[in-house]
């Protein structure tokens, strides 16, 4: 090759780089806003008379929309609704286990109520009391145990050493994490079992890594993880779900995007564009190209298109939602 075209080659190269870790143009912030809020009158028109916002679950969805909402700054008495119809679940017992009551702190404190007094009850309290010696709360899963590291994270609270410990060394051999338990001998590198492969039903993940790269945002670990989730990437450019399921899809890419922000990082190149492609002309998401108009799969899209990693800070309301369209 001819020294004139190897610094063509690598001059491409470097400008892909840069391309790739310059800040937001305010015309592409605007626009991205204006896909958060599209997505966001889709999310309210699914919105139930109890408050209600519900997708893979009606309490944990219904907090997750929460977050969402307020990180597109818009419909605060959608906010105060959801939020009513959450405090209600919390009062009358309804908030089990540690990954639903630190979804609800969350949003909670995004949605500038107090955690320690909600429904009665101070959750932050009650993730804390759950805590064993070796730093797991309770019998969580993995993908739990980050969501209550960073729901404390959101209230103020800094995790013990010990509850960060265990969730990165929960970390399988390939770098990522999986939803239910911690890597353990026996497993191969996906954390897939070899004595039981036919009843294990998880291995690494690309949202469970994601969580664990929001709390832990810098290091050896993250920079692992960071090379796992390029396993997962398919010739669209997004993220799929895990080894067995590569195929882009909507909640994978948004986690992804919300990783490579917590962790300082650019998102690779063609990642952001793929999820805001995903979204369809009335504003919604799919879970993956070609679906239909998916609750979940907008609630996650609108964190991952504001490039929000979690918590969600508690955010003045600003913005007027669109007349929305789909179905």
């Amino acid at each position: 090759m001819h020294l004139a075209s190897r610094r063509g080659l690598v001059a491409c190269a470097l400008a892909a780089v840069l391309s790739a870790a310059l800040p937001q143009t305010a015309g592409a912030v605007t626009a991205n806003r204006e896909r958060a809020l599209e997505g966001s009158s889709y999310v309210v028109a699914q919105q139930r008379a109890s408050g209600a916002i519900c997708a893979f679950s009606c309490i944990g969805s219904t907090a997750d929309a929460v977050e969402s909402l307020v990180a597109a700054r818009t419909a605060p008495r959608r906010v105060r609704d959801a939020l009513v119809y959450l405090a209600g679940q919390v009062e009358r017992g309804h908030a089990h286990g540690v990954g639903v009551r630190a979804k609800i702190v969350m949003a909670a404190v995004a949605g500038g109520d107090d955690p320690r007094s909600f429904g009665g009850v101070n959750l932050v309290k009650a993730i804390r009391l759950t805590e064993a010696g070796d730093g797991r709360y309770g019998s969580a899963a993995v993908f739990d145990q980050a969501l209550a590291i960073l729901a404390l994270r959101a209230a103020g609270v800094t995790a013990s050493t010990q509850a960060i410990r265990w969730l990165g060394s929960a970390r399988c051999a390939d770098g990522g994490w999986q939803y239910d338990e911690p890597a353990a001998a026996g497993d191969d590198e996906h954390c897939l079992s070899t004595v039981d492969p036919g009843g294990d039903y998880f291995t690494s993940d690309s949202n469970t890594t994601s969580l664990a790269v929001q709390v832990l945002r810098n290091g050896t670990r993250v920079s692992r993880a960071l090379s796992f989730f390029t396993t997962l990437r398919d010739g669209s450019a997004g993220w799929g779900y895990s080894q067995c399921c590569t195929t882009t899809d909507t909640n994978s890419t948004a986690m992804v995007i919300q990783a490579y922000v917590a962790a300082g990082m650019a998102v690779p190149s063609g990642g952001f564009s793929t999820l805001a492609q995903l979204q369809r002309a009335c504003g919604a998401w799919p879970y993956q190209a070609g679906g239909p108009a998916d609750i979940g799969a907008t609630i996650g899209a609108i964190l991952g298109i504001l490039r929000q990693p979690l918590p969600v800070p508690q955010l003045d309301a600003t913005y007027a939602l669109p007349a929305g369209s789909c179905a």
